[in-house]
């Protein structure tokens, strides 16, 4: 199609890993009528849509079945991609990396800059799991956080990936009768700024160049006893 080569670098997949990490060791604590701590619950993550999560619960509101799903847990998903044009550089420059025995050296263009945006949403059954698990997440985003990412191992680029948080919604479905089981909801909105590279070209290195030089302020002259007789170049000065 576009080129004969197939190419995965995993950029994206790596960037959403990183991000998931984020997240993926935040822990809430149950105290007793003293405030001492009872017990600590570790959040489970997983990447999946919030809708998969309440139609699971709704199912079986009391979990009684056999059921892998507790609240409070986290989910995000990868809502959008975007070209980020104020992100763009020539696409003709080259990031160039050597091996290390000078044997050869590896080259791609320059990446494209692509904008994620993730939702996260954070599910538990009263406000206050709710803002225990809000509370250890908002002072790390000023709005902002950078991960270090490695994007690219052949060439050894290791790419600085900004995560932004734009907004934080929540809902608190409360309504219904006893039998209905209450969701508090909250809704996270990141930006992720990411790049995709292209494909990876490998070549050998120029060790060895020849040039043919002349002077036009020397003088020479050409001798040969018959047209097919070999020209002799006698040069007047020496080196």
């Amino acid at each position: 199609m576009l080129n004969n080569n197939t190419y995965y670098h995993e950029a994206i997949r790596k960037s959403i890993v990183a991000f998931g990490r984020l997240f993926s060791d935040i822990r809430i604590i149950r105290k007793n009528d003293d405030n001492s701590v009872e017990q600590t619950i570790k959040v489970p993550l997983a990447y999946a849509p919030k809708e998969k999560w309440l139609v699971r619960l709704d199912s079986d509101p009391g979990l009684n079945n056999y059921t892998y799903v507790s609240l409070p847990r986290i989910s995000f998903e990868i809502v959008s991609y975007a070209y980020d044009p104020s992100r763009k550089t020539n696409k003709l420059n080259r990031i160039t990396c050597e091996n290390l025995n000078g044997s050869n050296k590896k080259s791609v263009f320059s990446p494209a800059p692509y904008n994620i945006d993730i939702s996260m949403y954070i599910i538990s059954k009263t406000q206050e799991d709710g803002m225990q698990i809000l509370e250890q997440i908002l002072p790390i985003f000023t709005p902002e956080y950078t991960l270090s990412v490695n994007a690219l191992p052949d060439l050894n680029i290791k790419q600085s990936v900004p995560i932004i948080l734009n907004s934080v919604m929540v809902n608190d479905e409360y309504d219904g009768d006893f039998q209905t089981r209450r969701f508090v909801t909250h809704t996270l909105n990141f930006q992720m700024k990411t790049n995709v590279y292209g494909n990876v070209n490998e070549q050998g290195i120029i060790t060895t160049s020849l040039a043919n030089l002349s002077d036009p302020d020397r003088n020479y002259t050409a001798t040969g006893t018959t047209p097919d007789d070999p020209i002799v170049e006698n040069w007047e000065d020496d080196f």
